[in-house]
């Protein structure tokens, strides 16, 4: 055995240095990330990188297992040359990938809002978009790519391989079996407390990090490993019982009927689905000059909700929000979950009932997020993607055709079509690296952030679409709804709260119909569907988690999930809602919000979101989203 070394304080050392590396880490996302924590006193900075020391014992001895195991080892065997080499691989070799999964919310939280999850990686090779995606995040964001080589050079330079700490020199703990074995057991009972994250009953997970402060501070609580670890394999839903069914039919329905004897009108149906466009680029809806003006004048005269929200934060969420009615209130979306093979609602499968030409146009290459393949599951019976455009003059050189000459051959395309068609258009352009074509980068003027010039780009497309399509014989009986996927960048405080970071346009627009409207209630991606069929007078019973927007009757609601919490938006009130309790009730208006504990008129909003989880979660489960 080293006399200068003992296995349990090499142990001690390497994890200790892994340790103030998290810290280090939890520095840099703070710094990279400030923006979204302006409104954060320094007091509670301070209590969560005390609180996050938790989250990062527990995700380093997780990940660090079999290192663990190894230096439990009796020692004659430990420091054997091949251990001590496989002990040092061993260790290398999983923390350099815990310190990438670190350093990949420097830059990848500005988007998504949340520490990543086990399906960042799933998403990020779905299809085409690890080519389209990795190298263009590398470039813009080389600036981590060094931070991460510096660490893993620290790493390894600075590998503790001898030295006994002072306290076991004292002691001489070793010097007996009876001494050996008591710091087996000690050692053995620290790595299964750490494992668990604490002692408490249950073992330490996602939502308790909101119980040390409000839901905007859990991001920086938590660490990118420990989210990993704790989605990996686990993308289940559980089936929970709040409730009788009754009531949960009452509080949550989910089957729609025909309300009354109106006859179904066939008229064609356009959902414009704008990447990136949350609602802070809208001058309208903002009060200041903006950076769509086409979007705000046509919102002048058209029925547009001024209260609506997003229900995920990525693509891959929002088009089955959208177009099926499926919030995302899980951690992996349902297109690459097991749930995706399941029988959905959609409006491409309702109308095509009618006799609907149904399409799906995407500017994006082909398999891009799995969306050929998911428009297909859901009905659609045509998909128009880049391969069927066919001219790579137009190529952005990234994602796929620009904006403006791709939705000006959509409207050829729908010009051949036969009537009624249902036509879903998801656009490109305002997607990072946000690149426009070469002769409109003189145009169009910078912003305050890099998405501003795409977002007038993708706004001035839109224009020459509805220009083009004006001239066509079936834009008059054409009912135009645009929205967006989910947002992007911000530059006001409130965008970037829990909250603000869903709020998007939501804009319904009939060339011969006089439905011009400010809705103000809370509204939402999943009201999209029965608000679509609504408007047409739909005469038969389907299935949906959302509800017209058109239906006064109703009160509005949002839903959505982050970071293992519920949220439910209502009446610029949020209830935030961790499977069990209510832990944080935020009030918000006017780009303000206040977080106060929870008060007695939360009461009915918990049990809303009880009846729509239990409703949602046995839907999932069962496979009961369509009326058989």
């Amino acid at each position: 055995m080293n006399q200068n070394s003992s296995s349990y304080s090499l142990l001690v050392k390497r994890i200790g240095w892994v340790l103030l590396g998290y810290s280090f880490c939890r520095i840099l996302y703070l710094i990279f990330n400030l923006s979204f924590f302006q409104s954060v006193s320094g007091s509670e900075l301070l209590m969560a990188f005390f609180y996050g020391l938790r989250y990062d014992i527990t995700a380093i001895v997780i990940s660090n297992t079999p290192v663990i195991l190894l230096h439990l080892l009796p020692e004659k065997i430990f420091f054997l040359k091949p251990i001590k080499q496989l002990t040092k691989f061993v260790f290398i070799s999983i923390n350099s990938f815990m310190f990438l999964l670190n350093t990949i919310d420097f830059g990848l939280f500005r988007f998504t809002a949340k520490r990543a999850t086990a399906d960042v990686f799933k998403i990020l090779s779905f299809g085409n978009d690890f080519q389209n995606t990795v190298p263009k995040m590398i470039v813009d964001f080389w600036y981590v790519l060094l931070i991460l080589f510096l660490i893993l050079y620290l790493l390894v330079r600075l590998y503790p391989q001898k030295g006994q700490l002072l306290v076991f020199k004292k002691i001489n703990i070793q010097s007996t079996y009876l001494g050996k074995f008591l710091l087996l057991v000690t050692f053995v009972g620290l790595f299964l407390i750490g494992f668990r994250g604490g002692t408490q009953f249950k073992p330490l997970t996602i939502i308790s990090a909101s119980k040390y402060g409000s839901s905007n501070l859990s991001p920086l609580i938590l660490n990118t490993p420990f989210t990993f670890l704790k989605t990996f394999g686990k993308s289940e839903l559980k089936a929970v019982h709040f409730m009788s069914e009754t009531e949960e039919n009452k509080l949550s329905p989910v089957i729609h009927s025909p309300l009354g004897t109106v006859a179904f009108r066939p008229m064609n149906v356009v959902l414009i689905i704008l990447e990136s466009f949350g609602k802070e680029y809208s001058g309208l809806l903002n009060n200041n000059i903006g950076y769509t003006p086409f979007l705000d004048s046509l919102m002048m005269q058209s029925y547009y909700c001024t209260d609506a929200f997003a229900n995920g934060k990525r693509s891959i969420e929002g088009i089955p929000a959208i177009t099926s009615g499926l919030p995302a209130l899980t951690n992996e979306p349902i297109i690459t979950s097991s749930y995706g093979g399941n029988s959905m609602t959609s409006i491409a499968n309702l109308l095509d009932q009618k006799a609907y030409q149904t399409y799906f146009f995407h500017g994006g290459t082909n398999g891009t997020m799995g969306f050929d393949n998911f428009s297909k599951a859901v009905g659609y019976k045509n998909y128009f993607g880049r391969t069927e455009y066919n001219n790579d003059n137009d190529f952005d050189g990234t994602w796929g055709i620009y904006d403006e000459p791709f939705l000006h051959r959509t409207v050829d395309e729908l010009s051949k079509s036969t009537q009624p068609f249902f036509a879903t258009i998801f656009t490109i352009s305002s997607h990072h690296p946000y690149s426009i074509p070469e002769q409109y980068k003189k145009i169009f003027k910078d912003g305050s952030l890099p998405i501003h010039k795409s977002i007038r780009y993708a706004d001035y497309a839109l224009s020459k679409f509805f220009s083009y399509a004006s001239k066509q014989k079936w834009y008059r009986n054409t009912l135009f709804v645009i929205t967006a996927d989910h947002t992007a960048l911000s530059e006001k405080q409130f965008y970037m709260n829990r909250q603000g970071l869903y709020s998007i346009p939501l804009i319904f627009f009939s060339p011969i119909d006089s439905i011009k409207y400010k809705q103000t209630k809370t509204t939402q991606q999943i009201d999209i569907l029965p608000s679509i069929l609504s408007y047409l007078n739909y005469d038969k019973p389907y299935f949906a988690f959302g509800q017209s927007v058109f239906n006064d009757s109703v009160q509005g609601f949002a839903i959505n999930y982050l970071n293992d919490t519920y949220q439910l938006i209502q009446d610029n009130k949020a209830l935030i809602y961790d499977g069990n309790n209510s832990n944080e009730l935020i009030q918000f208006k006017d780009e303000s919000s206040t977080h106060s504990s929870i008060k007695p008129d939360s009461v009915s909003m918990e049990k809303k979101m009880k009846a729509f989880i239990q409703q949602y979660n046995s839907s999932l489960i069962n496979n009961k989203m369509i009326i058989r």
